[in-house]
């Protein structure tokens, strides 16, 4: 007699079958009630054949220079960049609190289908923190444990390029408190960070668990994070002054100017990648650099369409700024 596999070995082999070549599946054709249902502007509703891993803040692919810009996620995802419908109830007077805290607050339970749920997401929290660990996830959010020694809570901030964070009324808020970590933290994941206490305002959020690094038991989150500083001067060192950007005319006619100046005189190879609103990339080029310090960039407008622009340096693959440009 012939014992039937378990369902896990059976969904393995498919897998493999279809990773592999064997096994082929033929698309579907999305009807029109399912292109429809889901309005969210990140997900794409053209019909693709994947086979889908559970959305997971363990599943980081660093910050590759060379991978397509994967935006969003697929659980409240408007909640997360402050698009969704109830932003508008959220008081943002910030209410002053420590990480034990905000790690034991009284949270809903969490659903990932939930709508913002008051008054623990319609409340600004500001919180004095060390900043412990910091990852950069596959949907390109940077996530960030905050401790004060006692409890950890998680703290994100999403990519300003990605469309519903573009179209958020918070984006450049966004785009200065990942300037602030990329100026002062490693790219990629860094595991053990060492910077002086700083202080994070931002939305609460409640996340389901699915195995977050730095999780809080009530499962409270700052998400997304809107601003973030040193806590006092005491004890900073240069890092916060690495480096100095400035961009214009902005909006700009014709061209515009990129002066960015480095106190590590570490610039080598330095990339400026354009995005459009939508996430796409509209430019992706080198360049130049005088010494290891300066770039002094004319960007001419082209064949620029008017709009809206984000632009992200790279020095090496790293992120090294971030912005938005505005071409008339």
């Amino acid at each position: 007699m012939r014992t039937a596999l378990p369902i896990s070995k059976v969904k393995y082999s498919l897998a493999l079958l279809i990773a592999t070549g064997v096994l082929s599946i033929t698309p579907h054709k999305a009807t029109a009630q399912e292109l429809t249902q889901n309005n969210d502007p990140v997900k794409k509703t053209a019909p693709v054949v994947t086979i889908k891993v559970e959305d997971t803040d363990e599943d980081e692919d660093g910050d590759r220079a060379d991978r397509s810009l994967n935006c969003g996620g697929t659980e409240r995802w408007s909640e997360k960049v402050l698009v969704d419908a109830a932003v508008g109830t959220i008081n943002w007077t910030p209410v002053v609190q420590t990480v034990t805290q905000l790690a034991n607050l009284s949270t809903p339970t969490p659903s990932t289908t939930m709508p913002r749920t008051g008054p623990v997401e319609t409340t600004c929290y500001q919180v004095s923190c060390s900043i412990t660990i910091k990852k950069a996830e596959s949907d390109n959010d940077y996530h960030l444990v905050l401790s004060d020694g006692s409890s950890t809570v998680i703290g994100e901030i999403p990519d300003p390029s990605c469309s519903a964070a573009a179209a958020s009324a918070y984006v450049n808020d966004f785009i200065a408190a990942r300037n602030f970590i990329d100026a002062n933290i490693a790219s990629g994941n860094v595991s053990s960070v060492s910077i002086p206490p700083v202080v994070v305002t931002g939305v609460g959020f409640v996340d389901p668990p699915h195995g977050q690094t730095g999780a809080a038991p009530n499962n409270f989150e700052v998400h997304a994070i809107t601003n973030i500083h040193f806590q006092t001067a005491t004890g900073i060192t240069n890092q916060a002054l690495t480096l100095k950007a400035s961009v214009g005319p902005n909006p700009f006619n014709t061209s515009t100017e990129f002066q960015l100046n480095s106190n590590l005189n570490d610039l080598n190879k330095v990339t400026l990648t354009l995005f459009d609103m939508q996430g796409q990339i509209v430019r992706d080029e080198e360049v130049p650099v005088i010494g290891t310090s300066q770039i002094d960039y004319v960007m001419p407008k082209g064949n620029l369409t008017p709009g809206i622009y984000f632009y992200r340096f790279r020095n090496n693959g790293a992120i090294l700024y971030e912005g938005r440009v505005v071409a008339q």
